[in-house]
């Protein structure tokens, strides 16, 4: 891996202190927003395509800087379609957002234990009529609750949600920053904790052959070809079965950031083939 080791940082702030800089509703803008670490691991039960994970992450980053238990936020819908031109997308994973839920462990101040959490993804919400109709929302209180004693935090690039066309590689590049943060370099899983982590549906890619192939092997290739740090695959057996998966990830020399910077101002179409085939295993 042509690569050095990444600079870390932590801060000993409350995750909701940080703020959003820039329009990260805006794919043509180089923004950056929060996501705490607790929705970063949330393992969805009512796992979200692409496009609902692109879309949540909009409407937690358009509220990020008022966030407030009560409040309603407003957006554009327009300014959420991305290169659609009817918001026929949007009813759908409207409706989704609305009846998802996800898992997340939190640890409680008073007791010092770490507990498992069942939240709603958004709170109640109103849509105008129309192309260019607002849509109104809330966040569910015990979003606000866990979102209130976070402490860690993926610090996302915006453009990236957008460049990444898979939602196993967008789960990934936030996985990594998350971590980063932490000062992490590696980190090992289970297969089913990882499985739950990039957002597999249950029942879905069920052998390991097919995980890896259709969803581990698409993120780490995405990652590595358009962020600033590599990814590593290790592999723990126990005879021929894979018991656990090490992901090791490290920044990148100045000429590879370079070349994943030229990649991510080229067009989409090719990308696939210029790809490197190959990822690493370290074994």
């Amino acid at each position: 891996m042509n690569a050095v080791v990444q600079e870390y940082r932590s801060d000993p702030v409350p995750t909701l202190a940080l703020r959003v800089v820039g329009d990260p509703l805006d794919p043509n803008e180089r923004a950056v927003f929060i996501k705490p670490t607790e929705l970063v691991d949330a393992v969805e039960i009512t796992p979200l395509n692409r496009s609902e994970l692109i879309l949540y992450n909009q409407l937690i980053a358009n509220a990020w800087n008022t966030i407030e238990p009560g409040k309603v936020y407003t957006v554009a819908k327009s300014r959420l379609r991305g290169s659609h031109e009817s918001n026929d997308r949007l009813y759908d994973a409207f409706d989704r957002l609305m009846s998802a839920f996800a898992k997340v462990k939190v640890r409680d101040p008073k007791t010092g234990l770490t507990k498992t959490v069942r939240i709603n993804l958004l709170g109640p919400n109103a849509e105008e009529e129309g192309d260019e109709g607002f849509f109104h929302y809330t966040l569910h209180p015990s979003l606000i609750d866990v979102l209130k004693s976070s402490r860690s935090w993926a610090r996302l690039r915006s453009e990236m949600q957008y460049l990444l066309r898979s939602k196993y590689s967008i789960r990934l590049y936030e996985m990594i920053e998350q971590r980063i943060n932490l000062r992490k370099q590696m980190d090992t899983f289970s297969i089913d904790d990882l499985r739950g982590l990039l957002g597999v549906p249950k029942g879905k890619l069920s052998r390991f052959a097919d995980f890896n192939a259709q969803c581990l092997k698409v993120a780490v290739g995405e990652v590595n070809q358009l962020t600033d740090f590599e990814v590593a695959i290790g592999l723990k057996k126990r005879g021929r079965i894979v018991e656990a998966i090490t992901l090791t990830w490290l920044k990148k020399c100045p000429e590879a950031c370079k070349e994943a910077a030229h990649e991510r101002q080229r067009s989409r179409i090719g990308r696939i083939a210029r790809r490197k085939a190959t990822v690493e295993v370290i074994l």
